[in-house]
């Protein structure tokens, strides 16, 4: 069958390629500006949705359309449903391209643009490993649906409103990680840390909770020195401060700042937290406050070790905290921070520490819930029937060994039971999601989809 499939797809690649180009030509950025009832995400979004319904029908299988915001593409019979759960939608372009984010290009022997990668092109190359099987006259045992939602860069409303009107699948995979197979994802929780209203100082650091802030600014009395890690800045240097730290409070005041380096909040460990650093300098400076006096003592601890959550599990891996977002303002005093927590551990565990460190004045609170499927840990076992399968697939077209990973992130893998993500990253291979020039390999896409056809096989045999 492998053969078999490998001259199928050879076949298949220009018009493969054509679908994906034509994809990432469709802007599918959440747009609150074009959202309606009958556009859930936005005119970007549900284009693209539409577009999907129209390559599957055009390919051979069945469309169901679940509120303009999910579907799926289905063939095959059976009880059991092995799922492939792709999203269209995309993260904004935003700078440093070369070209039209959104240009579909075929060049150099890519296929460039916003979502090529991340997730419209392995979702796409999941679609036609099926066409494929379907050409070579596969019966499947199973119905094999393609998931696909259009919120996943967002909040998975998309998934939400899939599976309260859909089946569970038995089994399945997600084309939005890397390979070989990622078989543990942690939990994500956030929690936020308030403190009382203050006039000593404000404060502002980051947008997202999951990104290692790489600055962080600070109003102080003008009569406090300033020491390291912290650098006096001048007002003019800054953009829109009143808008960044609300309007002063009474008396002289001077602002300084503290600088980091970026990095995703799953991985900590590869930046360096300006909140932090800046709460040390404020500590340094005599600022009185207790969130102040609680950060500064937490320090640079990037596996929860100063607060007493540094979980661990063999497989999983570690804890990791990200103080993400700092608000200092005339109206709030908050930190949230961005944990991920490996299988094993509970949100009631995690809070409950933390609380026995808080510094008197400071209250905790989480803002995720810990039975949500989209947030909890992930684990599947080494001898799933999912898991054993999905090696097979990939040693066998590789070569190489099926290593089983485990990463701080999130994919549509949390969304149901028994399902993990499955490339379409392969080793050694430059990650290029979320980033300027996003681009997918031919040569990478050709094997993938060889390897998506052969995994989707074994599974439904």
């Amino acid at each position: 069958m492998l053969n078999k499939l490998q001259g199928e797809i050879k076949k298949l690649m220009p018009e493969m390629i054509e679908s994906i180009s034509e994809m990432i030509k469709i802007p599918s950025v959440e747009d609150p500006k074009t959202q309606s009832p009958e556009k859930p995400q936005g005119e970007g979004c549900y284009r693209a949705l539409m577009k999907m319904e129209e390559i599957s029908r055009e390919l051979g299988f069945s469309f169901k359309n679940v509120g303009n915001v999910a579907g799926h593409a289905e063939w095959g019979s059976g009880d059991e449903i092995v799922a492939v759960l792709g999203h269209l939608d995309v993260v904004p372009a935003g700078t440093g391209w070369d070209d039209d984010p959104f240009s579909g290009k075929v060049e150099d022997g890519y296929i460039w643009g916003r979502g090529a990668l991340d997730d419209k092109g392995p979702t796409i190359a999941c679609l036609y490993a099926q066409k494929a099987l379907m050409n070579l006259g596969f019966k499947p045992k199973k119905r094999i649906r393609t998931i696909v939602g259009t919120a996943e860069e967002t909040n998975w409303k998309c998934m939400t409103a899939y599976f309260n009107s859909e089946e569970i699948p038995t089994y399945g995979f997600t084309p939005d990680g890397q390979f070989p197979i990622i078989q543990s994802e942690k939990g994500i929780l956030h929690l936020e840390i308030h403190g009382p209203l203050t006039d000593k100082f404000r404060a502002f650091a980051g947008e997202r909770a999951n990104v290692v802030p790489n600055r962080a600014f600070a109003k102080v009395p003008a009569g406090l020195k300033v020491e390291a890690p912290l650098e006096e800045v001048k007002e003019a240097d800054l953009a829109e401060p009143e808008a960044l730290l609300g309007p002063s409070p009474e008396g002289n005041f001077k602002f300084v700042w503290a600088k980091g380096l970026e990095a995703h909040g799953s991985t900590p460990q590869l930046g360096h937290n300006a909140i932090i650093d800046l709460f040390i300098g404020l500590d340094k400076m005599g600022v009185q406050h207790p969130m102040v006096q609680f950060f500064a003592k937490v320090g640079h601890s990037p596996d929860g070790a100063a607060l007493d959550i540094d979980f661990e599990h063999e497989i999983a891996g570690k804890l990791s905290m990200n103080p993400g977002v700092l608000r200092v303002t005339q109206d709030q005093c908050k930190v949230t921070i961005d944990i991920r927590y490996p299988y094993g551990v509970t949100i009631e565990e995690i809070v409950e520490r933390v609380k026995r460190h808080l510094v008197p004045g400071l209250e905790v609170k989480p803002l995720s819930v810990g039975g949500d499927t989209t947030k909890a840990p992930l684990l599947v076992e080494s001898d799933h029937p999912l898991i054993q399968n999905l090696q097979k697939a990939y040693e066998e077209v590789t070569g190489e060994e099926a290593k089983l990973l485990a990463i701080g992130g999130g994919t549509y893998a949390k969304a149901i039971p028994n399902t993990v993500a499955f490339g379409p990253e392969f080793p050694g291979e430059p990650m290029l999601a979320h980033k300027a020039n996003e681009r997918l390999s031919l040569e990478s896409l050709e094997k993938m989809t060889l390897i998506y056809a052969y995994a989707i096989y074994l599974l439904s045999k």
